[in-house]
């Protein structure tokens, strides 16, 4: 059976009893009562403690038990996304390669492609001193107390100016950095196929 005391209030009631068989101010049947008392407590606090104890290790393996079923649900969500990429990846290299237009139809469904903002692949490191004067940001991060303006860091970085390469490469491609890739993208949305119904 529980007990039905809390661990906090059996900690309590054995410091008062410790306290008063400390005082010197009992007699020897008061001592005995108290003794046992206080016995009493100290077992019913390692049984508490215990029981405590116990519950963690029960939290500890429903918690382990839950990281395993997430990473499980984690690695098939992402293999659904692999086998969707790749799937709609078959409609997407038909549109690039003219073989369909941009609203493809079947006799159930519909899409649409969209081109949308191409990606660019910088391989910063790859760049000469050169390129990265002429298509560089250069930022500056400073972080501040501010009851007295002390300075807590302070960071400079180059960037690459990537509105400037989609700038330049739309106008005069040919001074674009050599190792800039550029991933053209498109987006497919689908839907059920609209059908035309004639007179009623």
């Amino acid at each position: 059976m529980a007990d039905k005391l809390s661990y906090e209030q059996i900690l309590k009631n054995k410091k008062y009893i410790d306290q008063m068989l400390n005082t010197g101010d009992i007699d020897k049947e008061e001592k005995e009562e108290l003794e046992y008392i206080w016995s009493s407590l100290e077992s019913r606090e390692e049984s508490k403690f215990d029981a405590i104890i116990s519950l963690i290790k029960d939290c500890d393996k429903q918690i382990t038990s839950r990281e395993k079923e997430i990473s499980e649900l984690k690695k098939n969500q992402e293999f659904w996304k692999n086998k969707r990429k790749n799937i709609i990846n078959i409609i997407k290299t038909a549109y690039e390669k003219n073989l369909i237009t941009a609203m493809p139809t079947g006799n159930k469904y519909q899409a649409t492609i969209k081109k949308v903002k191409s990606k660019i692949i910088d391989n910063y490191n790859l760049w000469t001193k050169e390129e990265k004067n002429k298509f560089s940001l250069y930022k500056t991060t400073m972080i501040q107390r501010l009851f007295n303006g002390s300075t807590v860091d302070w960071k400079e970085e180059m960037l690459p100016d990537k509105e400037q390469l989609r700038k330049v490469i739309s106008e005069d491609p040919t001074t674009v950095p050599e190792n800039v890739k550029i991933v053209r993208r498109v987006s497919l949305t689908y839907n059920l196929r609209k059908r035309l119904r004639k007179g009623i």
